[in-house]
C-alpha cells in the first residue's frame, strides 16, 4: 500500500495559498473570464492525494478567507469549498488515484457543482453573471487540471508502507 506524506510541514496549506493567490491575480477583463478556480483544484487535488489529511474545517476558513479577499458575500465560498472537499474525498474513495479519465470526470462534476452553488448564490442576492461567458471557468479548468495537477505532486512524497 503507498501513503502519501507531505515533503514538508505546511505544504498543504502552502498550496492552499498559492491557489488563493491565483485565483485574486489581476487579469485583463476578457481573459477574466476563463480563469480557473485554482483554490478548488487545490482542494480536488489533495482530496486525490492524501485525503486523510484534508478536512472541512480548511476548506470553510480558505473560503472564509477568499470572500473577504474578494468582497463577495460572506460565507459564499465558504459553503462552495466544503462542498468541493466533501463530494471531492467522497467521490475519490471509489476511484483509483492513478486514472486520469477517472480524475478528469470528478473535476468536471466537482467544479460544476461549485459553478452551481456560486451561480444559485448569486441569484438569490440579484448579481447574475454574464450567460454563457459563467462557465468558461469550467472548461478551463480541465484544460489546466494535469499541469495544476502535476505541479502540486512536487508537494508529497509516495511511500510504501509495509
Amino acid at each position: 500500500m503507498i501513503e502519501n506524506l507531505p515533503r514538508f510541514p505546511g505544504a498543504i496549506w502552502l498550496t492552499l495559498l498559492l491557489g488563493l493567490g491565483l485565483n485574486n491575480m489581476p487579469l485583463p477583463p476578457e481573459w477574466a473570464y476563463w480563469r480557473p478556480d485554482f483554490l478548488v483544484l487545490s482542494l480536488i487535488h489533495w482530496a486525490l492525494a492524501m485525503r486523510q489529511n484534508v478536512n472541512l474545517f480548511m476548506a470553510f476558513f480558505m473560503g472564509l478567507l477568499a470572500d473577504t479577499i474578494s468582497y463577495s458575500l460572506l460565507g459564499q465560498h465558504a459553503l462552495g469549498y466544503v462542498l468541493v472537499t466533501y463530494f471531492a474525498v467522497r467521490l475519490s474513495l471509489r476511484m483509483s488515484a492513478e486514472a486520469f479519465l477517472q480524475q478528469f470526470a470528478l473535476t468536471f462534476i466537482v467544479v460544476g457543482i461549485f459553478m452551481l452553488i456560486n451561480l444559485w448564490i448569486r441569484g438569490v442576492t440579484g448579481n447574475m453573471g454574464a450567460g454563457l461567458l459563467y462557465w468558461m471557468p469550467l472548461l478551463s479548468s480541465l484544460l489546466v487540471w494535469p499541469i495544476y495537477h502535476g505541479i502540486l505532486g512536487y508537494f508529497y512524497v509516495p511511500r510504501k508502507m509495509v
